[in-house]
């Protein structure tokens, strides 16, 4: 009888090796340990991860946090995108009729709770109507703290002002918060074909001819540099072609081409891979799927996410960066603080008096106009809550996505870089969820902290929907490992799940710029701050004095007294800013040059 039972468990131990072998084997696929080995940035925790199938493990991240952050989550595995070539064809739409669900926590506490995706029916049946607060701005919030005799930092036409009206703008809200967005497919034309035939991502190849012969420019052009504007090789559209390169259609067809036939793309500076598509921070990533990229048949869609506080100069080049890249901006604005005190709209306020007209197509006002209780007390739930909220609102209010549409939550002092998220929208065979590594500030753009700021940032709808449900703070955490849908998300999609992240420590992906306002700005945010990040610096009145905070902008110092190691910086090096902010230099100049250590050198001249 003993000798029966120990050869069943050996049987069980045999064949959960086995299983386990099989599982490692397909892992290893996705993941190669030479390639890996041999990368210029070796990063042997992508492949330890793998192997955190049978091995959990708590990691810290590359860098330390920013100092308002929360202490960092550990690392987690991740989950694999489709691979190349699979197509839009086999992706399910997006439920949009699903059965009720269990209560969901994220919806105000006096009211029924809502289906997944089904809140703007219900708003139409009769529970629509919010009761909201009419607030009006605290002492410490309105325009009046601003010294006449302050250096002029904030443009003119960026400047939040108060409307000439007296009316506060949450009595025009009407039902700009109910509105639902239907997602449209995008027919730019970023793609071209040589005469040889090869087809090429047009902003990474280079053009026969540096003049533009007046082609049509394609969405997928940027339009902050002229040098990415020339035509590129034989490449021609018609009108109803939805932006796909017509063969013949191009005058340089004309002209005899001499010498040997081009049968490759031609990539310009910065541009990599047979199609001239993958941007230099993808290339040197930890990208474990590099050989199998290749463009889709059509884009994906990106929505990205933002909860604003104040934050308003940040949100205008966030705008300008992505508006050719992301397909909806999803923004939450409350009536209160993190920190559980009634606020003003200020993002409602400019919305409607036409500041952001230039990308209001492309916005969906989330409004939260209550507080999540046991916020006051403990800092951390207000945080997540506002993520919780912002994801799943706006998901409910969302049509005609599909499942390997991409979702990208920010902080609205985190700024993705454009090349990233078009390469995210424009080819298949990248893996999820995905992180971004950005360049990291205090302050302003001038003082530049060491390392990079890693941030999950992430992952397709589908993985959203069926991991996280529909929780950007998951999607944030990386607690995606230990939730109930994470397995059958991996077999249903065929996939493993190899988490990455978007340029390296030294080749950013975005731009982290923490702290970044005037004096009265971060006084705003010292009394705005949630109660859960200690010490809470806005407690403290010889923290809040403006004098006090213009020292520390002077000298790059911290609340506790300590004064960080900052490289050297300039405006000219790559990646110090976003494009948008150097191209209209002076009105972003407090950001870009420290205007107290300019003002101290002109004094003593």
């Amino acid at each position: 009888m003993k000798m029966r039972r120990h050869r069943v468990f050996l049987l069980c131990t045999v064949g959960l090796c086995v299983i386990s072998f099989l599982h490692y084997y397909k892992a290893l696929h996705y993941v190669s340990l030479l390639r890996e080995l041999s990368a210029p940035y070796p990063n042997i925790k992508s492949f330890i991860i793998v192997t955190g199938f049978f091995w959990r493990e708590r990691a810290a991240p590359l860098t330390s946090a920013a100092p308002e952050e929360a202490p960092p989550p550990a690392l987690r595995p991740s989950y694999v995108r489709p691979r190349a070539g699979d197509g839009f064809r086999a992706v399910p739409e997006l439920d949009k009729a699903g059965e009720p669900r269990a209560p969901q926590p994220w919806a105000r506490p006096d009211e029924p709770h809502h289906k997944d995706l089904e809140l703007v029916q219900l708003e139409k049946k009769g529970n629509g109507k919010m009761m909201v607060w009419n607030p009006s701005s605290p002492p410490h919030q309105r325009p009046d703290l601003l010294r006449p005799n302050a250096p002029s930092m904030v443009s003119q036409e960026f400047r939040p002002q108060p409307p000439a009206s007296t009316h506060d703008p949450i009595t025009f809200l009407g039902n700009l918060h109910k509105r639902t967005f239907t997602l449209k497919e995008d027919y730019g034309p970023y793609f071209v074909r040589t005469k040889a035939g090869a087809l090429c991502f047009r902003q990474g190849t280079e053009a026969a001819h540096p003049r533009d012969d007046g082609g049509g420019a394609g969405k997928g052009r940027p339009t902050a540099s002229a040098s990415l504007q020339r035509k590129i090789l034989q490449a021609g559209e018609e009108p109803g072609t939805g932006g796909r390169p017509v063969e013949g259609s191009s005058p340089m067809r004309s002209k005899p081409w001499k010498g040997k036939r081009l049968v490759k793309c031609v990539c310009r500076t910065g541009w990599h891979g047979p199609y001239c598509g993958v941007p230099t921070l993808v290339q040197h990533s930890n990208l474990p799927t590099r050989e199998r990229l290749a463009p889709r048949d059509r884009p994906r869609r990106v929505i990205n996410a933002i909860n604003v506080n104040h934050e308003f100069d940040l949100l205008h080049v966030r705008f300008r960066e992505l508006a050719d890249a992301v397909d909806l901006f999803v923004v939450c604005e409350s009536n209160f603080t993190a920190y559980g005190e009634r606020r003003s709209l200020g993002f409602l306020q400019l919305l409607l008096n036409g500041t952001y007209n230039y990308v209001r197509h492309k916005i969906l006002y989330v409004f939260l106009d209550h507080f999540p209780d046991g916020g006051r007390q403990d800092g951390w739930i207000a945080d997540d809550y506002l993520r919780t909220f912002l994801t799943r609102n706006g998901m409910t209010r969302l049509r005609g996505a599909r499942s390997d549409d991409v979702f990208l939550i920010n902080d609205a002092d985190e700024i993705p870089a454009r090349e990233g998220i078009l390469f995210l929208k424009l080819f298949d065979g990248w893996t999820e969820p995905f992180a971004i590594h950005m360049r990291k500030s205090l302050y302003g753009f001038y003082w530049k902290q060491l390392g990079s700021l890693e941030v999950v940032s992430g992952c397709t709808l589908g993985m959203l929907r069926d991991v996280y449900d529909n929780d950007g703070i998951r999607l944030r955490r990386r607690e995606y490992y230990t939730m109930p849908g994470f397995r059958k998300y991996e077999n249903d999609t065929g996939h493993i799940l190899v988490q990455w992240a978007l340029g390296s420590p030294i080749h950013f992906a975005g731009w982290h710029c923490s702290w970044c306002f005037t004096p009265e700005g971060i006084h705003l945010k010292l009394v705005s701050a949630q109660n859960g990040d200690f010490p809470r610096w806005g407690d403290y009145e010889d923290k809040r004095d403006l004098n006090y905070i213009r020292e520390l902008i002077r000298t790059g110092g911290w609340f506790d007294g300590t004064v960080q190691e900052y490289p050297p910086s300039n405006p000219k090096e790559h990646m110090y800013a976003p494009r948008h902010m150097l191209d209209n230099y002076n009105r972003y100049r407090y950001l870009l040059e420290n205007p107290y250590v300019k003002q101290l050198t002109l004094g003593g001249g």
